[in-house]
C-alpha cells in the first residue's frame, strides 16, 4: 500500500500534515532488529545498523533543492565547504550561449513537464510541475530538476536544453513520485540522490548523474531497520559539508513502535547502511520534516510544521526547541551561512537569522515572509523566496547584502507568479534558479 491516501496532488500535500495514516498499534515489526552492516556509525542509535541495500542537503551558495546540507557562500566559492571540509573537485565550467541581460527572469521549464502539467496519471495521481532542483557544485551549467510524478530531468548548458536523465534501473520507481529531495554530492559530481513521494517513496541514489539509481532506503533495501515504519516515506536528505559520505535521512510518517513517533536515519558511507536516531518522545512525527546540518557534522537542525525547529549539539543525542521558530512541512526550506558565519534560515513567517546557531540568538526578520522556501547567497548578496505554495498569498523574491541582513527588499522585474520556489546558484555564470512547481522553472543572471 502506497502513502498516497491522504493527498492526490501537490497542494494538498504541502498543506496538510498527511504523510501516512498512523498505523495501529503492533502494525508491522520494530526497527533495528537487524544484523550491524560494516561502517555502522557508533553513537546513539535506538536500533542497529542494517548492511543491506546499495549506498542524499543542498550546498549553500552551489546547490539549490529541497535538501538539508549547506555551506559557507564564500567558503565554497573558493572550493571549501564550512567546517574544514576538503577541498572541493576542480570546477568545470559549460558554454551557456544566449543568458538573458542581468535582471531578466527567463523560464527555463522543460517543455514536456510543461505541457504535462495537471494530466491525470493512470493512477489518478496529476502530474505537476519542476519541485526540487539541484545545480552542480563541480559541473558549472548543469543542473537538475526533480518533479511532480514527470520525473527527474538534466541540464548542461544552464537550462537552455533538458533530458529525462533516468532512463536506467530503476528508472521507472524515481521517475513516477514527486522527487522533492535533490542532491549532488561535492567531492562526486556522478552522485545524485533523489527520493520518489507518493510514487515507491523510497530514497535512491545515482552514481553515474543520474541515468542508473539504486534503492538505498525501502523496505526492500533495509529489511531490517524498514520495520520502524510502515510505508518508509522518505522526505529530506542532508549531506555533510564536512564528509560527504555523512547523510542524515527524514520521513513523512511516524516511527512505529517501540521507537517514539519520530525517527531520523543516518549513514556515515553515503547510504550503504544506516543507523535510526530515536527523535524527542513529544514529537508529532506524522507530517513531513526537514534536516540541515549547522556549524559542524554533529550539530543538527531539524523542523516539522507542529514541532518547530529543534537544535541538537550532539547528532540527535539530546534536542532543544528553538522558541517560536517554524517550519512549514516545506520540502523546499533552505539555509545558509554566510562568510562572517551568520545563519540564515526559512521559516513559516518569514526568515530567521542566527548569529551563531544556538538556540537563544535564533531572531525573525521582519517582513521577509510569509512561507519561505529558497534562501541562497552568492557570496556577497543573499537570494529568498516566499510564498513557496501560493492561493493565499503573493510571491516575492527578495535580496539583502551579506553585510546587512537585516534589510530585504524586492527584486526588480522579478515575475508575476503563483507560487514562489526553492533556490540555487551556478557562480561561474551568475545565475540564481527558482523551482516553482506548477509556476514553472526560471533562471534569472544576477549582478
Amino acid at each position: 500500500m502506497r502513502a498516497s491516501n491522504c493527498a492526490t496532488g501537490f497542494l494538498a500535500l504541502l498543506l496538510v500534515s498527511c504523510g501516512s495514516t498512523q498505523p495501529s498499534s503492533g502494525t508491522g515489526s520494530t526497527g533495528g532488529a537487524g544484523g550491524g552492516g560494516a561502517g555502522a556509525p557508533a553513537g546513539n542509535s535506538a536500533g542497529v545498523m542494517s548492511g543491506g541495500g546499495a549506498s542524499g542537503g543542498n550546498g549553500g551558495a552551489s546547490a539549490g533543492g529541497a535538501s538539508g546540507g549547506f555551506a559557507s557562500a564564500g567558503e565554497a566559492s573558493a572550493g571549501k565547504a564550512s567546517g574544514g571540509a576538503p577541498m572541493m573537485p576542480p570546477t568545470k565550467v559549460a558554454n551557456c550561449d544566449g543568458l538573458a541581460a542581468p535582471g531578466v527572469f527567463e523560464e527555463i521549464t522543460p517543455a514536456q513537464v510543461k505541457a504535462g502539467i495537471g494530466m491525470k496519471m493512470p493512477d489518478n495521481q496529476t502530474q505537476g510541475g519542476p519541485f526540487a532542483m539541484a545545480v552542480d557544485p563541480v559541473n558549472l551549467g548543469t543542473v537538475y530538476s526533480g518533479t511532480l510524478f514527470q520525473g527527474v530531468w538534466k541540464s548542461t548548458d544552464c537550462g537552455a536544453t533538458w533530458t529525462k536523465i533516468a532512463t536506467g534501473s530503476n528508472a521507472a520507481d524515481v521517475n513516477r513520485g514527486m522527487n522533492w529531495t535533490l542532491a549532488v554530492d561535492p567531492q562526486d559530481a556522478n552522485i545524485v540522490y533523489t527520493n520518489s513521494g507518493y510514487g515507491s517513496n523510497g530514497l535512491f541514489k545515482s552514481k553515474d548523474g543520474g541515468v542508473n539509481w539504486t534503492d538505498v532506503w525501502s523496505q526492500k533495501s533495509q529489511p531490517e531497520l524498514a520495520k520502524a515504519f510502515t510505508y518508509n516515506f522518505a522526505n529530506v536528505i542532508a549531506i555533510d559539508p564536512v564528509d560527504h559520505l555523512h547523510i542524515l535521512l527524514t520521513f513523512h510518517e511516524a516511527c512505529l513502535a517501540p521507537h517514539p513517533a519520530t525517527c531520523i536515519v543516518e549513514s556515515m558511507n553515503g547510504g550503504d547502511s544506516w543507523r535510526i536516531i530515536d527523535g524527542e518522545p513529544t514529537w508529532n512525527g506524522n507530517e513531513g520534516q526537514v534536516i540541515f546540518f549547522l556549524e559542524n557534522s554533529t550539530t543538527w537542525l531539524w523542523g516539522s510544521q507542529t514541532n518547530g525547529f529543534w537544535r541538537s549539539p550532539d547528532s540527535g543525542k539530546t534536542w532543544q526547541a528553538i522558541p517560536k521558530m517554524t517550519t512549514s512541512h516545506l520540502q523546499g526550506s533552505q539555509i545558509l551561512r554566510t562568510k562572517a558565519g551568520t545563519f540564515y534560515a526559512a521559516g513559516a513567517d518569514g526568515i530567521w537569522t542566527s548569529s551563531d546557531g544556538t538556540v537563544p540568538t535564533w531572531k525573525l526578520i521582519a517582513d521577509t515572509g510569509p512561507i519561505v522556501g529558497g534562501l541562497v547567497s552568492d557570496g556577497t548578496n543573499m537570494y529568498a523566496s516566499t510564498c513557496y505554495f501560493g492561493g493565499f498569498c503573493n510571491p516575492r523574491y527578495l535580496h539583502s547584502a551579506e553585510t546587512d541582513g537585516q534589510t530585504w527588499t524586492a527584486m526588480p522585474n522579478s515575475p508575476t507568479l503563483t507560487q514562489g520556489g526553492n533556490l540555487g546558484y551556478d557562480k561561474a555564470h551568475k545565475l540564481l534558479y527558482s523551482s516553482n512547481l506548477d509556476a514553472g522553472l526560471w533562471r534569472v543572471v544576477v549582478p
